[in-house]
Order: structure tokens, then C-alpha cells, then sequence
């Protein structure tokens, strides 16, 4: 009965989606610039943002925008990379708008201040929070996990107390959950879960993108509770020559990054991008006998190509080649020796990617036909302790969608397409002293699929979005129907409300998403079956915007509510020394597993340049586990954020300090360990502060700052680190840091 009712709460959101239309004033139009040969050509990727207001857009390829307007009048700010701002002044009943950059060298010192913001919310019906390049740098943000400190949306924590690996979270649910796109193309996915946020350089990242709830049908079936889509720099807009970056830390962590831009010719222009960085000290602050991080050496390169004849088609290819090797466990430990006197670990990898995104336009006026083809290659070699693992993927992704705008004003928009994603992952698992503790499993799985996504909008003050894919699983011999619903309501000036509902799918891989079990010393209980995950979604947001003396602030709430159909349950709690792996609903276990989150958020600018936000999200998220509905273990229910960033005229210094407060969570049952191994059952509750100091020159900036400035571990994060080949070593009950302060400095230096 229970169930029923909360299947009744999404079916009840689907239906009020269609409730209400609104009309609303858009601006729209194109920014041009000129080329070396003094053509006008289109600007793709300019930033249009009106003053001191959170309400923004970015240009297509064809340098075409829409904007929705918050004023009767107002002054709308163009930003493009090495062009001066430009503040336009907007009438009350302009339509149309027609901008023409010009390189700041060519304005003979005459500047125009803005007010350039950190993140704002997308004007898509979607509820979407861009982090832009601003938002970024306020703070060292070496790579994607690092990227997320200034909001509360996504959670970022260790796995595990050894590998030094990170995963994120939303809605209080894993991050296998939630879609990570690169460009719009599947990135982080199987064996990129437990490491793939490290394999993202900050440097490389433009901006970020974070979507709440199901997403469009066009990316997949997957994304239950989100998606992440991350844009790197791109040629073609990037006037970046050359860009250097070096950084280290306290940790005894350097890093190099460089990327260069060459024009080739008119229409075709080419990126370089070059990533290096080592964990080289060998820290162990709390004594336990083991590395506080892992000795972690990487090298990532990345070639890109953008190319377009005008008017015809454009296309973009990325290719790119990481390699890291990644060395941890007891201190004394060596590679070169490996035996049951000291614990160590190794994860050799070697990841080899390409993504090609071609659109070619038709004859309509907003019509066109877009390819997206990907193919991912993956091999990770590693050992924990005396447990093997080796593990391959080869994956292939193909994409095409046709859209076109028709009717009065363009008001409906149709996309359909097909899609194929296939995934060949080959694991071998051996316990070195036991070969009957081999596992050993080849695993293919071909989806091919179709879609179609239809668009309602009145000057994007009323959108409704509905789309519907038919993917068929071969691995499963199953068809998955996957529906999904959006819509956006500006019922006045200044204010939106968001309505979405769905479902998703998605194919869990036990071992290759909870490798940090591996580390233990638990065995694996696995189902005599797999099947799919299945689950629904649904969600509600509101997003008002108000004027102070520094500009239009901003406040925000939303809930979402998620419940699964079938879920694969990790169990820690039946017993400490196994890891149960069953079903929602199965012989073994007859549960529940459902989220509620809550999030509100208050952006302020009491003053110019001076930014305020304030920020709490409460997950409450429970699943059956050992055999009872419980909060799910080592997830913070409550967190806080305080924000505050300054900047100085022309953005010559830039201060930026950021509080976190984390809320207790449960740990899981270890009360059948002898009593030195036992954890509580709650964890204790700390705040976390962050700080840095941003100096600017011309084509220099220096930045200084820290982390965790409180000092706040965790104790004895490793329970039975005197032991680690007993039954009770177990390394994966994190809730907090393991290591201290960290300072940083780094520089970056432009050259255009």
C-alpha cells in the first residue's frame, strides 16, 4: 500500500505539469566577431548575463541567443575570454539585439566593470546550476572532486582510508547514480567510478553544469538522480596562446598543466592539453603505519579539433590518453616486495578516449541532424594486499538526433533520434594464498534505443518538456521504457517554478563501483542473479530573485523524492566480516530504499563585488539492510555552507573564505567485532573551512590558500591497522579527513 502511494506522488507531479501557460518578454539575437581577415563570424560560448542578476545564457554555434527578461529596462552584460566586458542598456520593448565584440587592446583603456558571478541557474526548464570559471578558481580545484566546495548540491567524500580515491553524491544518493557527461557524451562510467574525478584536470574545465532530477531522454536512461556535464576550453572561443599552471601543496603534491591553442586556418583551429602531477612525500600523521595519501604519479593529455563551414555543419574531436600508477598501504611497503609481512597496494591504469560531435545543418531554419560517436578504452592492473584485481573495458557510444522548431513563433521544438551504447568489461579477481576465491566474469552488454523529446514554450516563461526512449538490453533480454517530464513556470517577474518527473535504469557493477571493499578484508556474497536497477524520480523548485545595493540576489528551495523499483543493496551491516550483495526485493531481502532531500540556498550582494551565499540541504535517505529500514550508513543527513567572496576593483585581489558544516551519520554495525574494533554508532558532527587569496596582474595570477584551516581528522580511521591481514582490518569506514591543514600556492600565466 505504501508503495502505492509513493508511486501516486510522482504520478500526481506528472499531472500538475500540465496545469498552466504564461507568456513572457525574450530578448534574442546573435554576437559577432571579427576574424583576422575582417569578416564577421559567429561567437560561440559567449556569456550573456543581465547585471548584477543570476539570470543568464550562452551563445550556440551560430552565435544565437534567448534570454529571458527580468525588467521593464535593464543593462545586460556581454563577457567573451580576452574581450572587454561590454554593458548594454536594454529597452523596455526590445525584441532583438545585435552585439559586435571588440578585443579590450582595442579600446584604448576605456574599461567597463562587471559584475561576474560564480554559478547561476540555467534558464532551462530543467533545474540547472552552472559553476562557471569565476566560480571555479575560488579555489585550488585540481580536479573535478575538487570542485564542488562552494555548494551544497553535490556531496564530494573519501572512499576509503588507502587509495586517496573521492566520489560524489546527490540527493543522498552514490554518484553511480547520477549521470557525468563530457560536452553532453556518457564519460565517468564503470571503471571511472572509483577514480574518474581525478582523471578531470580543474585547469581544463570552462564550466560545470548540475542538473537536479532525471534529465533529458536524449542522454540516455540512465541519470536517476542527475546529471554533471562538464565543458572543457575549446578552441575556438579560447584565446589562451598559451596557458601555464603550476601548483603544490604542503601535502607534498606538485602539479604542471599547459594547454596552447593554434589556428590551422579559417574555420579550423586545434587545442593542446597536457596535465602532470605526483604525490611524492610519504605522509603518516596520525602514526597508524599507514600512507595518510598514496604515492600517485599521472600524466593526462588531451588533443582537440573544432572545425565548421558556416552555415553547412560544425564538429568538434577530442582525443585523449591518461596514465597513473598509484602506490599505497603501510608505509615500509614496496612495490618491488610484496608478501603477508607489510600491507600495500598498487592500481596501475591506462585509459585511451575519443569523442567526435558533428551537426550538419538542413534546409529549415532550426533544422539539423547531430552525430555523437565515442569509444573508451580502460585497463586497470592492481592488487590490494594479497587480493588481485584486473579489470578491462572497451566501450562504444553512438548517438543521432534530428531536431527542428516549427509553428507560430517557433513555440514547439520536436528531437528524436536513436542511440547504441555497448560495454565489454572483462574482470578477474584471486586472493593470491587461495585460487577457490577466484572470480572471473566476461561481461557484454549491447542497448541499442530510441527516443523522441517534444517542447512546448511561450517565450520561456512557460516550458513544458516531455520526452520518451524505448531502450532493449540484450545482457538482460528486457526492455526499458524510460518517460520523463519537465516544466518551467514564471508565474511573475523574478520568480520560477520547476516541476519534473521520470524514471531511469541503469546496470550495476558490484566490484568495479566498490573497489575501496576490496581493501578489506571482508568476503563478497553475491546474488545468484543480476538484474537492473529501476527507479523513479520526482521533483519541485522555486528560484526568486530581488535587488540589493550590490546587485539582483537570489533564494532558492527545492525537493526531490527518489524510490526504487529494484536496487543493488551493498549490505555492511549483517556482519562486519562479509559484504552481502542482494537484490531490493529478493529471497534475502524484502525492503525499501527511498530519498527525500531539501535544499535551500540564499545568494546575497549587500555590496559590489562582495558575494554572499548561504546555503543547507537534508537528505534523509533510508534502505533496508540487515534485514532493517535504516538511515543509510556514512551519509550526512544535514549540511551547511557559508560563503563569502570580495573582490577588489578590476578583480586585482580576489578573497574568498568557505565554512561546511557536516552533520553526524550512522557508521555501519561493527558490535559483532571484539570490543578495540567496535565503531559507535553515530559519527561525531565538524565544520570544515576553506580559504584562499587571488592576486592578478595582466597575464599573471598568483593564488595562496588552505584547507581544512581547523584541523579537524578522524581517529583511527583504519580499524585494525596493527593487523592488516586479520579478520577485522577494514579501512572503509570514513566519515571526516584523515589528514590536517593543507596549504597551496599556485600561478597561472596567460599569453594571448
Amino acid at each position: 500500500m505504501l508503495i502505492i502511494k509513493k508511486r501516486t506522488i510522482v504520478i500526481v507531479i506528472l499531472t500538475f505539469l500540465c496545469t498552466v501557460i504564461h507568456a513572457q518578454d525574450m530578448l534574442q539575437g546573435t554576437v559577432m566577431e571579427y576574424n583576422d581577415e575582417k569578416q564577421l563570424t559567429p561567437v560561440v560560448g559567449a556569456v550573456l548575463q543581465w547585471e548584477n542578476s543570476s539570470v543568464g545564457t550562452v551563445t550556440d554555434i551560430n552565435g544565437t541567443f534567448k534570454i529571458e527578461k527580468i525588467g521593464e529596462s535593464n543593462q545586460l552584460i556581454v563577457r567573451y575570454f580576452t574581450y572587454q566586458n561590454d554593458t548594454i542598456f536594454i529597452q523596455k520593448d526590445q525584441k532583438e539585439l545585435e552585439v559586435v565584440l571588440l578585443k579590450a587592446h582595442q579600446l584604448n583603456e576605456i574599461s567597463v566593470e562587471a559584475t561576474r558571478q560564480g554559478s547561476y541557474i540555467s534558464v532551462k526548464p530543467i533545474l540547472t546550476t552552472v559553476l562557471s570559471a569565476d566560480g571555479l578558481r575560488k579555489a585550488a580545484c585540481c580536479n573535478l572532486s575538487e570542485s564542488f566546495d562552494n555548494t551544497v548540491a553535490v556531496d564530494v567524500e573519501y572512499a576509503d582510508a588507502v587509495t586517496g580515491a573521492k566520489q560524489i553524491s546527490m540527493l543522498g544518493l552514490a554518484g553511480i547514480y547520477n549521470q557525468i557527461l563530457l560536452e553532453n557524451t556518457p564519460f565517468i562510467r564503470l571503471l571511472s567510478h572509483q577514480f574518474g574525478l581525478s582523471f578531470v584536470p580543474g585547469v581544463w574545465m570552462e564550466a560545470i553544469s548540475i542538473a537536479k532530477g532525471t534529465s533529458s531522454v536524449t542522454n540516455g536512461y540512465e541519470g536517476m538522480t542527475g546529471q554533471i556535464n562538464i565543458d572543457y576550453k575549446k578552441p575556438e572561443k579560447n584565446q589562451e596562446r598559451f596557458f601555464l599552471n603550476l601548483f603544490t601543496n604542503s601535502m607534498g603534491k606538485g602539479e604542471i598543466n599547459l594547454n596552447t591553442r593554434i589556428k590551422i586556418k579559417e574555420h579550423l583551429s586545434t587545442m593542446f592539453l597536457l596535465h602532470t602531477e605526483g604525490q611524492f612525500a610519504k605522509l603518516d600523521l596520525n602514526r597508524d603505519s599507514f600512507l595518510d595519501l598514496p604515492l600517485n604519479y599521472q600524466v593526462n593529455a588531451m588533443n582537440r579539433w573544432d572545425y565548421d563551414k558556416p552555415g553547412k555543419f560544425e564538429g568538434r574531436t577530442l582525443v585523449s590518453y591518461l596514465w597513473e600508477d598509484r602506490v599505497g598501504g603501510q608505509k615500509n611497503f614496496s612495490p618491488r616486495r610484496r608478501d603477508e609481512t607489510v600491507y600495500g597496494l598498487r592500481i596501475r591504469t591506462d585509459k585511451f578516449n575519443v569523442i567526435t560531435k558533428n551537426g550538419f545543418l538542413l534546409p529549415g531554419h532550426h533544422e539539423s541532424i547531430g552525430t555523437i560517436l565515442s569509444f573508451t578504452y580502460h585497463q586497470n592492473l592492481s592488487y590490494f594486499g594479497l587480493k588481485d584485481y584486473n579489470a578491462k573495458q572497451l566501450s562504444g557510444y553512438a548517438n543521432i538526433l534530428y531536431s527542428n522548431r516549427y509553428g507560430k513563433s517557433e513555440r514547439h521544438k520536436f528531437t528524436a533520434g536513436g542511440s547504441f551504447q555497448v560495454d565489454i568489461l572483462n574482470e578477474n579477481m584471486l586472493h593470491v594464498t587461495d585460487d577457490i576465491s577466484r572470480i572471473k566474469s566476461e561481461y557484454i552488454e549491447m542497448v541499442p534505443g530510441i527516443f523522441t523529446e517534444y517542447s512546448y514554450s511561450i517565450d520561456e516563461k512557460f516550458v513544458l518538456m516531455g520526452g520518451l526512449r524505448f531502450d532493449y538490453n540484450f545482457y538482460y533480454n528486457m526492455l526499458f521504457w524510460t518517460p520523463r517530464l519537465h516544466l518551467k513556470w514564471v508565474p511573475y517577474r523574478d520568480g520560477a517554478i520547476r516541476l519534473s518527473a521520470g524514471k531511469g535504469y541503469r546496470t550495476a557493477h558490484v566490484l568495479v563501483e566498490n573497489m575501496s571493499l576490496l581493501i578489506n578484508n571482508r568476503t563478497f556474497i553475491f546474488p545468484s542473479e543480476l538484474k537492473p536497477e529501476e527507479a523513479y524520480n520526482g521533483g519541485v523548485s522555486f528560484v526568486q530573485s530581488f535587488d540589493m545595493k550590490g546587485g539582483k540576489s537570489k533564494f532558492s528551495v527545492d525537493y526531490f523524492y527518489t524510490t526504487f523499483v529494484n536496487q543493488m543493496i551493498i549490505d555492511l551491516d549483517r556482519s562486519p566480516q562479509r559484504v552481502y550483495v542482494y537484490h531490493l526485493n529478493d529471497k534475502m531481502n524484502k525492503g525499501k530504499s527511498y530519498s527525500h532531500s531539501f535544499q535551500a540556498e540564499l545568494t546575497l550582494y549587500p555590496l559590489k563585488r562582495f558575494e554572499l551565499i548561504m546555503a543547507y540541504r537534508f537528505n534523509d535517505v533510508w534502505q533496508t539492510t540487515g534485514e532493517d529500514l535504516q538511515p543509510k550508513a556514512l551519509m550526512s543527513p544535514h549540511k551547511a555552507l557559508l560563503n563569502i567572496s570580495y573582490a577588489t576593483k578590476f578583480e586585482k585581489w580576489k578573497f574568498n573564505l568557505t565554512v561546511q558544516y557536516n552533520s553526524s551519520m550512522r557508521f555501519p554495525n561493527t558490535q559483532n567485532n571484539p570490543e578495540p574494533y567496535r565503531l559507535p554508532k553515530q559519527s561525531p558532527d565538524y565544520f570544515i573551512v576553506n580559504a584562499q587569496i587571488t592576486k592578478k596582474y595582466k597575464t599573471l595570477e598568483i593564488y595562496l590558500g588552505g584547507e581544512n584551516l581547523l584541523n579537524y581528522k578522524q581517529k583511527n580511521p583504519i580499524l585494525s591497522a596493527d593487523n592488516p591481514f586479520g579478520d577485522y582490518f577494514d579501512a572503509s569506514m570514513l566519515y571526516a579527513p584523515i589528514t590536517g591543514i593543507m596549504g597551496y600556492v599556485g600561478i597561472n600565466w596567460k599569453f594571448f
